[in-house]
């Protein structure tokens, strides 16, 4: 992982310590599609097997892939957009890992 994908979980860590995240309509869609719920989500932030950019969002907010395991075993990865100020973490979409 690098220097910079390891502050990005960091700050996506904090975010969640502090209820300063927002999940958005499709990723509320997609957690319910796949029967998964906030834990499992938390689970792959806390450990995950890898995190890597994905560029910036249609915003210009740097946007991370978070690749761990649910709580459930699944491995599912997560997109979410940093605030450019870090004050904040919006969780966009979620799908299994492949």
């Amino acid at each position: 992982m690098t220097a910079e994908a390891r502050r990005a979980i960091l700050v996506i860590r904090r975010c969640i310590a502090t209820d300063r995240y927002a999940l958005t309509v499709h990723f509320n869609q997609r957690m319910q599609q796949r029967g998964l719920f906030w834990p499992d989500v938390v689970a792959a932030i806390e450990d995950p097997g890898e995190v890597r950019s994905g560029g910036v969002d249609n915003y210009g907010r740097p946007k991370w892939i978070v690749c761990g395991d649910a709580a459930t075993g699944d491995q599912i990865e997560i997109v979410c957009a940093i605030e450019l100020d870090e004050s904040e973490t919006e969780f966009i979409t979620l799908y299994w890992e492949g």
